[in-house]
């Protein structure tokens, strides 16, 4: 008895176990089982009443198994007991069996749908941009690339994010920033919650076909000592849990990271650990890049513009066209402006890849050339600074570099909260110019972000009275751009929109990334300038001449601007009626350009 009941337990053990491991199979199973158990039993009992059965496998095959499998059947029976009997069996046969299957596949018919609803399961993808890790500059990137009209794109969101969330968030932006329905065509956006330092979530989204990865940071700000914030320790342990996967080796890791310090860490990681040796990783610390933006959008406030404009899909971008000459991309290319040389690679800006590279000028004219002079810098400045976040510091080493290139005196003074008050007497008194930077503070949760800076423009707005105090504000979420247009404000940089399109840049053409990096460093080279960096100057101010000046087209006027700078400048475009006018397109075909004194010219420096 002891035995038997040891077998029982252990059949009991063994039947919980495999319906927990696999429950649909092992009901069905069972059901078959429990059906197969009833045909004998009723074939037994078919046999034992009706005389017209010879034997058990007539009874079985041409009784019970028909009579559940045919119902028709049951109505050429004439015996009542087997007509009773008949109709017992196809009632349990309805019920047990095929009610069951009918249950358990509309079950899986549900569970599938639910399935492909939260982006569960694998899916199988090719040369896709892979986005690991969700904030909110993820909207702002994925919109962006709506505006890549020669190629299509496809791209994998993988994080710790609600599906339907996520989608209803990048469809504002996209409904916010396009009203062409057509451009949506172009981009095909996938979402998936997973975790992208698990392997299984990372094959889920075909990691290994990537072309492209691109590690947003958690905006987790809560620092845990070595110099590493909690957000990006965690862009570090997945690019080492790429490092697991097996990725193209023209893959593109692109990783965003809050600390300067984490920078060289993920360069050392690339360099010591050989599963990540073939790959190229871009750790990008953009509060330091924005730092600068917010600097010269400060000291020039159409800088952020200009930014906007070279970082955007539409319009006019930068490409990498390889070992050819200023000179040569003057007199060979009409859809290309020059703008840097690196490594024996020469930058241009122009509409697209294939225009690059394929379209030849005509119509060359000669350039005019124009008597220049020196740019003397007019003013130095007070800034006052109020909000705190981690580009704070690198706001104030831009002034201070700045303040070397330009022999400029910029102070600046971080403002307490408290201090407020105070600041705003002393600016009252006096009549001297000044600007109000509002830092918007990173750490607030998503639905309270940018509160600090809306409620110091509540504050400014009612009790500064000094008509010469410029405000320039900082905003992370983009949906609060139009909220404070009201206020009395010069600029507004949001700083998330200009990450995120950074960022994208970088993705799907990595060999810019040298560009991007020289164009956001403020350094002297061996003549005493920052090179590759862009200067906005009124006409006036660097040419000795009568204005107007009048030019063919654009491509005259850059090779004007080009030879009377003796090639130390590149001209991207200008500034006219408070309207910018970036070339683009076939620049010896557009009409006539008339260049007044007050007419800013965007220049690069070379």
């Amino acid at each position: 008895m002891k035995k038997l009941k040891q077998k029982l337990l252990q059949a009991r053990s063994y039947v919980s176990i495999k319906t927990y491991k696999r429950p649909k199979i092992f009901v069905i199973l069972l059901m078959v089982l429990i059906n197969i158990i009833i045909l004998v039993i009723a074939a037994l009992i078919a046999l034992s009443i009706d005389d017209s059965f010879t034997s058990f496998i007539d009874a079985f095959a041409n009784g019970t198994v028909k009579w559940m499998l045919t119902p028709n059947a049951i109505l050429t029976i004439e015996n009542p007991n087997t007509l009773f009997l008949a109709v017992i069996v196809l009632v349990i046969g309805i019920v047990l069996f095929s009610g069951v299957i009918i249950a358990l596949t509309t079950n899986t018919i549900k569970e599938y749908f639910e399935k492909k609803d939260a982006g569960s399961g694998q899916i199988y993808l090719e040369n896709h941009v892979l986005i690991l890790n969700w904030n909110n500059k993820v909207p702002e990137l994925v919109s962006d690339l709506l505006f890549i009209d020669d190629k299509n794109v496809t791209l994998m969101i993988l994080a710790d994010v609600d599906k339907t969330t996520a989608e209803k968030q990048i469809m504002n932006v996209i409904r916010k920033n396009t009203k062409k329905k057509d451009k949506i065509t172009n981009i095909n956006v996938l979402v998936k919650k997973g975790d992208p330092l698990i392997k299984s979530d990372l094959h889920d989204v075909s990691i290994e076909q990537a072309k492209a990865v691109l590690i947003m940071n958690k905006d987790d700000h809560e620092d845990i000592g070595m110099d590493l914030s909690k957000s990006d320790l965690n862009v570090i342990k997945v690019i080492l849990s790429l490092g697991q996967a097996s990725l193209r080796n023209d893959v593109t890791i692109v990783s965003e990271i809050k600390k300067i310090e984490t920078k060289q860490k993920i360069l050392t990681l690339s360099n010591i650990v050989p599963a990540l040796n073939d790959y190229e990783i871009i750790p990008i610390c953009f509060d330091r890049r924005l730092g600068q933006i917010i600097v010269q959008t400060i000291l020039q406030k159409e800088m952020e513009e200009v930014y906007l404009t070279l970082f955007s899909f539409e319009g006019a971008e930068a490409y990498n066209i390889g070992d050819v000459s200023f000179d040569d991309v003057l007199l060979k290319y009409s859809h290309n402006v020059p703008l840097a040389r690196i490594d024996n690679k020469t930058f241009v800006l122009s509409g697209s890849e294939r225009e690059a590279k394929l379209k030849e000028a005509q119509h060359i004219l000669e350039p005019i050339i124009l008597k220049t002079k020196e740019y003397q810098s007019k003013e130095n400045l007070s800034v006052y600074i109020i909000g705190k976040n981690n580009k704070l510091q690198f706001i104030l080493e831009s002034f201070k570099a700045y303040e070397e290139l330009n022999d400029n005196i910029y102070e600046t003074k971080w403002i307490e909260p408290s201090e407020i008050p105070d600041m705003v007497k002393s600016l009252n008194e006096h009549n001297h110019k000044a600007y109000i930077l509002l830092l918007s503070d990173e750490a607030q949760q998503l639905d309270a972000l940018d509160a600090n800076v809306i409620d110091s423009l509540i504050y400014l707005e009612e009790h500064l009275r000094h008509e010469n105090i410029n405000i320039v504000v900082e905003l992370l979420d983009p949906k609060n751009d139009p909220l404070v247009q009201g206020f009395n404000i010069e600029n507004t940089i949001i700083s998330n929109k200009i990450i995120s399109l950074l960022l994208s840049k970088l993705a799907l053409y990595p060999k810019t990334a040298i560009f991007y990096e020289n164009l956001l460093t403020i350094e002297k080279n061996g003549d005493g300038v920052d090179d590759q960096a862009v200067f906005i100057y009124e006409a006036k101010d660097i040419l000795d001449t009568s204005f107007p000046i009048s030019f063919a087209h654009s491509h005259q006027m850059l090779r004007s601007i080009y030879e009377s700078f003796d090639k130390k400048y590149t001209l991207i475009g200008y500034i006219k009626d408070d309207v910018m006018h970036i070339f683009e397109g076939s620049l010896s075909t557009q009409e006539k350009i008339e260049i007044q004194a007050n007419d800013q010219l965007i220049l690069i420096v070379l």
